[in-house]
Order: structure tokens, then C-alpha cells, then sequence
């Protein structure tokens, strides 16, 4: 059964989203009303549909189609959208209508020319051809977006319409039939521009707050894939987990085949899943009750707390850098290794006093930590961090490897005395969001002062100018820097840093020394061919490798893989104190998805030895011992395998050649 929420890229499921509801409102059948002359009764009877409760307000945008920054062109290659298709768009407007929250209901496209189309009509009220056509486009997409919001939730209707654009206002302001058949109140005055700006206060309602596109998570039926706008979705009545369109679909899902893919074969397994939702969510943060109900909208979390610079970027489907970057280390340079490294200047965005105790300050003053720390509530205490941060969602990856290293590794692997040693060299493969926030990870230098790491990234979707390069997390002058020592070789490096080696290559094609320990962060092991050949290297390497998965239905999905690629096998699932707060909401399905929730391990497949075998040219004498031992292997009894010959180092030769008697000439 496969459920893929949290590793597709959130710019395909916001375009694929988009794409579902323009068809349907494209194909929407047209009644024989809609025919009739739209100067007669406007083809629409009034809407029976309650007042929205939650916005009573809707807003109508014009928004116009410009060519796409170059800034965010990496980011559209990586969804497989070519931006030279866009440039098709340019010069046509979107209508674009929202909740006061920023919530899209839908849109609509008005061809390039719109304007000019409406001549002498709007001058004289409306009336001509393009003035005509242009208003019944607005009052059709409003209607649509009545019928089938495409956020989903049951068909509704605004109290009133505000409208961001003079000419679109004037249009229906002159035509009160058009949204008097719709049951709304237009408001007086248009609203202005589109963008970040603060909505005047309407008699009766609320004071609205400053207003912003937002997108929660659409949900959308397993087997289908339709979306809620055009139907109502429901859970599994027995697991609650996963959401159907219809008894088809459901029934379709129970019965698949192979059978370890139906739902039938899932169905307990996801209700133990379900179950662990309080679990998950008993946090010790102020925010915890919105940010982990399950319809928790990234995007409204990170405009309220105005997360819009730093790492937080890495974390939102929306552009909202001043300069339109997604990342700064996506712009064009003659240098990118150094513009990339200037991406970091400010990781944490504008949580200033949390940067200043992460980065600046040594907790000098806090007491030495007799035990490890197993909770955030322990940490933020031993740091000094306010419950009310949400510092702790780009904090999660640094402790979870910390929590590696001083619980999980000491319990499975107690052999390796891991917390006695002096340096750890960890590779950390196909995990790009930790790449590209590699500051947090001076946090492990400050909760392990006496180990010196190195941190080795593997990946074959790394940005290219990144293969084969060093950096260095070191303090300067009291602020913590990312340095590349091609670029600062001048430089002493101190020895309290943390070294950074970069490979863009898949894990198996990868040469070099053996590593203490391996990590990967959402591996999503059965989604990617990558891992048939990665598994088979780490079992020929056998050091411990851990894994922090979203649910635990991704941790036991990896199982066959690792199965079939090594005989090994996996660890149970793990969940780890320290994974992200922030809940991911599933498309397809209302499981508790966060990042990091869950750690598992591999379990190797135990090593073949091989008995050495007598030499045939010196053959051995067998005594009595001998052949009783050989009447003992016969009869099954349980004897220790013979010890292996290990291979001699160069030195140990050249000693044991020394040590042969001569013969003297």
C-alpha cells in the first residue's frame, strides 16, 4: 500500500491541484439557463448554499502572468516543469478568488487583450460586448467556487465580495443583477493591489488581519486520486486512516491485488499507527495544539510567525524573499560556491535572540549534563530556549543525530563504545534539506564538546557545484561560520569545527574510508530504485545505519526492500523525542505524518565464515580427539567453527620473516 505524503515536492501537488479544479470547472456541465442572454436573469437561480462561517468575506484578484524569476527556475527543473512552457502564459491575467485568509477557491484565466476588449462598454456602464463577457466570467467562477471550493469542505457562499481591481469592481458594481443573483453584498470600494496588505474594516465583521496567499494540503481520494472539490471524502470506517471518494473506491482498495498492497492487509496495521497520534503530539511547545491538529496549514503557521527568510524558506511552497528566492543558493554567479555559502548568513531568519544563544553563546553557565537528553523539554531547559519558539522544527535533524549517538547506538550496538570515542565520521545520504541547512548542525559540537565530527553528504540530486567540496562549521570571533577552505586558505581552522565533505553520486558509487555510522532522514526506501544497490554497500560496510522515517508505515514498507536486496532485515520503530513539531498533512490519508517521528536500523545479515580447509599436500595426522571430534560434526552436534585465519599486515610479515630460523652457509 503505498502512501507517499511528505516526500512529494509540494510544488507538483499545488500544480496538480490547480490542474484538477480548472478542468472541472471547465467541463462543469452548463444548464440550459446558463444559455439564456446574461442581460436577461444572468442564466443563474440564487444559491442555496449557508453563508461560509469561517470567511464570510471572499476576495476576487486579478493577478497578471509575468515571466518566472530566475530564482526559482532550479526549483521548477526539479519538478519536472520546463519554464520555457510558461512563457505561453505571458500577458493573460488570473481571476483568483479567496477566503479573507488567503485561501484559493479558484480561478480563472482571462486571455491577454482582456481590457481593451471593453472599449466604449465600461464607459457606458457596462453594457458593450467585452464589458458583457468579462463579468460573466467573474460571476460563473464565483458560483463554481461556491459549488466546489477547491480547498474541499461542503459547498458554500461569502456574505460579501470585495473585489482588488478598479475596472473588474466597476463591472459589477454597474451590473447588480450579476451579484444580486449570487446573494451577495459587493462592497463600495475596490480593494487595490494584490499582495501583503492590510483590508479595511467592514461594518459588522471582524478586524481582518494582514492579508496573504496560503495553501493548506488538498485532500484527495487513495484510489482515484479525485479531490475533495468535486466530492466529499471519508475515512475507513475501521482504521480511520485512509480517505475514499465512494464505497467503490473503498472496496476497490480492500481487495487489491497482490494482497500485501490492498488495504485489507494494511487496515490494522495503519489503526496502531493512528493510535500513536497523541503520542506524537504530547509536546511540551505553546504552539503544539495548531500545529499538530490534522489540518494544520504550514504555510498560514509561517506567515503568522513571519518564518520568511533563512532556513525557514526551505520549509514553504511560496516565494516570500523580498528578491523572489527560494533559496539563496539557487541564484546565478560566476562564483556559486561562494554565493551558496552566503545562503547561510542568517539561518534561523528573524528569530534573532534564538540565533544569538545557537550560534554566539556558549551555555557556559549551564550544568554539565550528567545523562544524555531524551526530550525537548530537557534540552530547551539545558539551553535556555523559550517553550514558544519554533526553533525546534529546524533543530529536529541535529538531535536526532545526537540522540543516535548517545542512546540508540550504545543500546544496539554497545560493542562499538561510541561515547569513548574521540572523532565520529558520519555519512549522512539523500537528505537535501539538511544539506542546505547545515548550520544547525554546529548544535552537535555544543551538546558533544569532546568529539570532533565529520559530516559527509551523499546524493545524486546535491546541487552539482557542490561535488567534492569541503567546508568547515567553525567559530570566528565569536559567531559561527560556514567556511570553504578553498576560499579562506589563508585561514587557520580552529580545531573546535565541524568538517563538511560533499558527493553527488548515489550511495554505492562512493570510495573512500569506512564511516562510524550512517543516517538518512526521510529515505522513503520503497519509493526509490536508488536503494537496491545502496542496501547491498551498506551490508558489505556493516556499520550502524539509522534511519528517521515520517510514520511507521514507511519504516515497515522498507522491510521488503531490505529484504530482498541484502536478506537482512530491519529494527522496530523507534519513535524519537526529538522529531520535528510541525505535522504534515497526508493527501490521501489522516496519519500522523512529522519529520524524524520514527528511527529504525538495519539488520545485517549474519557473516558467512568459511572454515579453512587442511592442506592436501601436508595432511595431519588424526588421533583419537580428532576422530571422536569428527563423529560429533557427524551425528549434528553443536561444535564452534574453526577459528578464521586473518590476513597479516605488511609489518606483521617482515616480523615473522625475522623470527624464521636460517640456515647457515
Amino acid at each position: 500500500m503505498e502512501l507517499v505524503s511528505g516526500y512529494r515536492d509540494q510544488l507538483i501537488a499545488f500544480s496538480e491541484t490547480m490542474a484538477q479544479w480548472y478542468r472541472s470547472f471547465q467541463t462543469c456541465p452548463k444548464t440550459h439557463c446558463e444559455k439564456r442572454c446574461l442581460s436577461d436573469t444572468w442564466g443563474y437561480g440564487p444559491p442555496r448554499y449557508p453563508i461560509d462561517e469561517a470567511s464570510p468575506l471572499w476576495i476576487l484578484h486579478l493577478l497578471d502572468c509575468t515571466a518566472s524569476p530566475p530564482a526559482v527556475h532550479s526549483r521548477l527543473s526539479q519538478s519536472e516543469i520546463d519554464p520555457a512552457d510558461l512563457t505561453r502564459c505571458e500577458g493573460d491575467s488570473v481571476l483568483m478568488v479567496t477566503d479573507a485568509s488567503g485561501l484559493p477557491l479558484g480561478f480563472d484565466v482571462l486571455s491577454r487583450g482582456w481590457a481593451g476588449s471593453l472599449g466604449g462598454g465600461e464607459a457606458a456602464g457596462g453594457d458593450g460586448k467585452g464589458a458583457v463577457g468579462t463579468t460573466q466570467r467573474m460571476v460563473g467562477l464565483l458560483r463554481r467556487c461556491m459549488e466546489a471550493p477547491m480547498s474541499g469542505g461542503l459547498p458554500r457562499r461569502p456574505q460579501t465580495l470585495r473585489v482588488n481591481d478598479r475596472k473588474l469592481h466597476r463591472l459589477l458594481s454597474r451590473s447588480e443583477r450579476a451579484y444580486a443573483a449570487l446573494r451577495v453584498v459587493l462592497c463600495p470600494q475596490a480593494l487595490g493591489d494584490w499582495g501583503p496588505t492590510t483590508l479595511e474594516p467592514v461594518s459588522g465583521e471582524p478586524e481582518p488581519q494582514e492579508f496573504s496567499m496560503r495553501w493548506p494540503s488538498a485532500r484527495y481520494c487513495h484510489v482515484c486520486k479525485k479531490h475533495s472539490f468535486p466530492s466529499q471524502l471519508k475515512p475507513c470506517s475501521q482504521c480511520k486512516a485512509v480517505l475514499y471518494c465512494s464505497d467503490q473506491c473503498s472496496q476497490a482498495d480492500w481487495t487489491r491485488s497482490p494482497e500485501d498492497a490492498s488495504h485489507q492487509h494494511w487496515c490494522d496495521k495503519l489503526a496502531v499507527c493512528m493510535s500513536h497520534a497523541a503520542q506524537l503530539a504530547d509536546l511540551p511547545f505553546t504552539y503544539t495544539a495548531e500545529v499538530t491538529q490534522d489540518d494544520f496549514d504550514m504555510e498560514y503557521f509561517l506567515k503568522k510567525n513571519k518564518l520568511d527568510s533563512g532556513y525557514w524558506l526551505l520549509w514553504s511552497l511560496l516565494v516570500r524573499s523580498p528578491r523572489y528566492e527560494l533559496h539563496t543558493g539557487m541564484e546565478q554567479s560566476r562564483e556559486p560556491v561562494s554565493v551558496w555559502l552566503a545562503g547561510h548568513l542568517e539561518p534561523y531568519g528573524p528569530l534573532l535572540e534564538e540565533s544569538d544563544t545557537l550560534l554566539c553563546k556558549v551555555p557556559h553557565n549551564a550544568p554539565s549534563l550528567s545523562s544524555p537528553l531524551v526530550s525537548w523539554r530537557q534540552y530547551f531547559a539545558w539551553r535556555r530556549l523559550n517553550l514558544a519558539s519554533p526553533v525546534a522544527a529546524l533543530l529536529s535533524s541535529p538531535l536526532s543525530i545526537y540522540y543516535i549517538i548517545t542512546s540508540l547506538v550504545p543500546r544496539d550496538f554497545p560493542e562499538l563504545n561510541i561515547l569513548k570515542k574521540q572523532s565520529l565520521k558520519i555519512h549522512i545520504i539523500e537528505s537535501y534539506r539538511e544539506f542546505n541547512s547545515l548550520l544547525v548542525f554546529w548544535e552537535l559540537s555544543v551538546l558533544l564538546p569532546h568529539v570532533s565530527f565529520e559530516l559527509c553528504f551523499i546524493g545524486e540530486r546535491l546541487p552539482p557545484e557542490s561535488d567534492e567540496q569541503q567546508y568547515v562549521l567553525q567559530k570566528k570571533e565569536g559567531l559561527v561560520t560556514l567556511v570553504s577552505p578553498s576560499f579562506s586558505s589563508e585561514e587557520r581552522i580552529d580545531k573546535k569545527s565541524i568538517r563538511v565533505k560533499v558527493y553527488r553520486r548515489v550511495y554505492h558509487m562512493l570510495q573512500g574510508s569506512k564511516p562510524d555510522l550512517v543516517i538518512g532522514f526521510r529515505p522513503a526506501i520503497p519509493l526509490h530504485d536508488l536503494w537496491v544497490s545502496t542496501l547491498p554497500r551498506l551490508q558489505t560496510l556493516r556499520v550502524p545505519a539509522y534511519f528517521c522515517e515520517l510514520s511507521e508505515p514507511s519504516c515497515e514498507g522498507s522491510l521488503p526492500v531490505m529484504s530482498s536486496a541484502t536478506g537482512g532485515a530491519l529494527s522496530p520503530a523507534h519513535l524519537n523525542p526529538f522529531h520535528c513539531p510541525l505535522r504534515i498533512c497526508g493527501g490521501d490519508n489522516l496519519l500522523p505524518w512529522y519529520s524524524n517521528a520514527f528511527i529504525f536500523h538495519l539488520v545485517y545479515k549474519p557473516a558467512v565464515s568459511c572454515p579453512i580447509r587442511p592442506s592436501l599436500a601436508n595432511p595431519q595426522p588424526i588421533g583419537p580427539v580428532e576422530q571422536q571430534q569428527a563423529a560429533n560434526q557427524r551425528a549434528g552436534a553443536r561444535q564452534s567453527p574453526p577459528p578464521v585465519q586473518s590476513k597479516l599486515t605488511r609489518k606483521e610479515r617482515k616480523q615473522a620473516a625475522r623470527n624464521m630460523p636460517r640456515k647457515r652457509k
